[in-house]
């Protein structure tokens, strides 16, 4: 495969509903066990139909957040802390998580969105790995 779609699910269960939508549509899909997080990774083809790739895009979210909640129903501990990590895919393909204080990732994600912080990490890993020693006024802007 080429490019390919990833979807992430923390519960083999949850992983399962989605695979069998995938052969239900015909995709070929490859399965892999994600070494940080132990969660189950499903790839396919970047090149499926728009109308299926919404409907997947929509099953995914729906069951993203079953995964969630089955995940924080095997978490319960009294004893645990609150933690948060935030994923980062490196440019030679290593993958790691980095993690933060809850609090301040809650503060950040309830005044930006989603989509805006992943933006915001991903230039700052981009710029970790390929420093630019030029004056800030002086680069174009990514």
């Amino acid at each position: 495969m080429n490019e390919v779609l990833e979807y992430l699910f923390f519960t083999s269960t949850i992983a399962d509903k989605f695979a069998s939508t995938l052969q239900d549509n015909g995709l070929e899909y490859i399965r892999e066990i994600e070494p940080m997080q132990g969660a189950t990774l499903l790839k396919i083809a970047e090149g499926v139909d728009e109308d299926l790739w919404d409907t997947l895009d929509e099953l995914y979210d729906d069951l993203s957040t079953e995964d969630q909640a089955l995940l924080e129903e095997g978490l319960v501990d009294e004893d645990a802390k609150s933690t948060a990590g935030i994923y980062l895919q490196l440019s030679e393909g290593r993958q790691t998580i980095a993690q933060i204080d809850p609090d301040v990732m809650n503060r950040m994600l309830s005044v930006i969105t989603m989509d805006e912080f992943n933006a915001f990490i991903e230039t700052i890993v981009r710029n970790v790995e390929t420093p630019d020693d030029s004056a800030i006024c002086q680069r174009k802007p990514n």
